[in-house]
């Protein structure tokens, strides 16, 4: 059985668009396109927001999801995997299959969480990620064996599924991520 471990890490600070997680897209944050996302999942147990922003904590709240703090340690460009290891080393147990990180910048995902995680399990891949249609990773999601986060390490037979979605970076992808989400550009909605 499938028991997931969702983490947003939803740092208040960004260097290319300043707030980003906070901006709104038809009518929600990208914090909430992200939690929306995760709470439509039958097989994630505990969803967390990771964040040092007091307006994001407030948002996870009025969603009724937990967060946690998040380090000056943990900020900045550190690789976003030591953040999963960090968290679920903290708030995780062995009850656990998977650790999936949902990264708010992608509102207009295209694939359920849910399939995501069955395709991880039916192809047996210890860590899977999404990738664009031309191949590179996106970093929309990332769904880890739980054992390969609790001992710190990463996998090595890694799988990757193709989402078409918006990687925020400007004011032009934000309007692209919005007019996806209202038109329902996808080739399957969640």
């Amino acid at each position: 059985m499938i028991k997931a471990f969702v983490i947003i890490p939803a740092k208040g600070d960004s260097k290319r668009l300043v707030g980003k997680n906070k901006r709104i897209i038809a009518d929600k944050t990208l914090i909430e396109h992200s939690i929306e996302y995760a709470k439509k999942s039958k097989l994630a147990a505990t969803i967390l927001v990771s964040t040092e922003d007091k307006e994001t904590q407030e948002i996870a709240e009025s969603h009724n999801i937990e967060w946690v703090g998040r380090s000056k340690e943990y900020m900045g460009e550190r690789e976003v995997a030591d953040v999963y290891i960090n968290i679920f080393k903290e708030h995780g147990d062995s009850t656990y299959t998977h650790v999936v990180g949902v990264q708010p910048d992608h509102p207009d995902r295209t694939i359920s969480l849910d399939k995501m995680l069955q395709y991880a399990v039916d192809n047996k891949y210890d860590d899977l990620f999404t990738v664009d249609p031309d191949g590179t990773r996106n970093g929309s999601i990332r769904i880890t064996k739980s054992e390969h986060v609790k001992s710190g390490l990463m996998s090595r037979r890694v799988g990757s599924m193709m989402d078409n979605c918006t990687n925020i970076h400007s004011e032009e992808d934000l309007k692209q991520a919005e007019n996806n989400i209202i038109n329902g550009v996808s080739n399957e909605r969640i």
